[in-house]
């Protein structure tokens, strides 16, 4: 396959860098974007028959035209996207045949903070169950809209997204080593920003500033949120959302570890490519998350299952960022 050879730079410290190899294909983000900048131009939002469809298409055109920047920032950034590739697969080739799923799991903290997280994990979830079992007045009372717990999945998603930042200049700091960890630590970043953002509304509950006109249309509660666009007509349901939320518990919590510590060529992938693993009480509050029914038949609003869900994710969150964060990364001196 033929690439471009890259000029060598000089690193900062007296120290040429390594030549990078810059691909062609990099080039077809351009005309990824181009495609997506051309397809939102060719939308017509009038040609919608509802109110509701002509906002979707009004969204769905500026959702596109905001991927086709991030797809241009992308290939922007293709010279040091292509060295911690690189790295990556120089991982891959060099992975431990010895290498074990325990090897890339870290714990949150001192064994006795692991074990305080332990205790209040369960007790949370105990405690959930028990009430949804019983119809309990105090989940009712802390989960309506903007109360308590969604206050609190904000500020944990907040947090995250502060680790996640941290963990990524960590690993962007003098003597890294090549690699994609900073660039999932930024990735989960921005989900943990969106998600924050995504439930004040993107700061509407407190500003109260009006919903934009195709927002309003096609949002079921008619806020700024993307979480509450309606689904379109061949979707059936309308809390697609929380089905999404239940699948990223579910896989995050349970179908990710369970091949890491069975497939050892997932096990040599996710270390080669740096993924921070959740820690296991992280995994048992993103697992269990998903199985917290929605209880609509037992209290006056349909949103009691799933604000004790996002909260009880956002806590496995931001335990995980925090892993992640101490763990820190890969140095050249650890790495020789």
């Amino acid at each position: 396959m033929g690439s471009v050879q890259g000029e060598a730079e000089d690193s900062g410290d007296g120290r040429a860098a390594t030549a990078v190899r810059v691909h062609w294909s990099w080039n077809l983000l351009l005309a990824a974007a181009a495609a997506m900048v051309v397809t939102s131009l060719v939308l017509d939002p009038t040609s919608g028959e509802t109110d509701v469809v002509r906002g979707q298409l009004t969204i769905l055109r500026g959702a596109l035209l905001v991927f086709a920047a991030g797809t241009v920032g992308v290939w922007m950034l293709r010279r040091v996207l292509s060295e911690d590739l690189e790295g990556a697969f120089a991982r891959w080739r060099a992975a431990p045949a010895d290498l074990h799923g325990r090897d890339l799991m870290d714990e949150p903290g001192s064994p006795l903070v692991t074990k305080l997280c332990w205790a209040g994990a369960i007790g949370w979830l105990l405690a959930v169950f028990v009430g949804l079992a019983m119809s309990a007045d105090w989940l009712h009372d802390l989960t309506f809209e903007n109360g308590p717990l969604e206050t609190l999945t904000v500020i944990a998603y907040i947090a995250a997204a502060g680790l996640a930042i941290a963990g990524f200049r960590q690993s962007s700091g003098e003597g890294r080593v090549p690699g994609l960890r900073r660039w999932i630590l930024l990735i989960a970043a921005a989900g943990a920003f969106l998600i924050a953002a995504e439930e004040t509304d993107w700061g509407q509950v407190y500003l109260r500033y009006e919903t934009p006109e195709s927002f309003e249309a096609a949002n079921i509660q008619q806020d700024l949120s993307l979480h509450n666009l309606a689904s379109p007509e061949f979707v059936p349901g309308t809390r697609w959302a929380n089905w999404t939320l239940r699948g990223l518990g579910f896989g995050l919590g349970g179908i990710v570890p369970v091949l890491i510590f069975t497939v050892p060529w997932f096990r040599r992938w996710m270390w080669s490519w740096q993924v921070p693993i959740p820690p296991f009480v992280s995994a048992c509050l993103l697992f269990v998350s998903a199985f917290i029914p929605e209880a609509a038949e037992a209290y006056l609003r349909n949103n009691v299952g799933s604000e004790i869900r996002e909260v009880t994710i956002a806590v496995g969150v931001v335990l995980w960022m925090w892993t992640a964060y101490r763990a820190g990364p890969e140095t050249r001196a650890e790495s020789a």
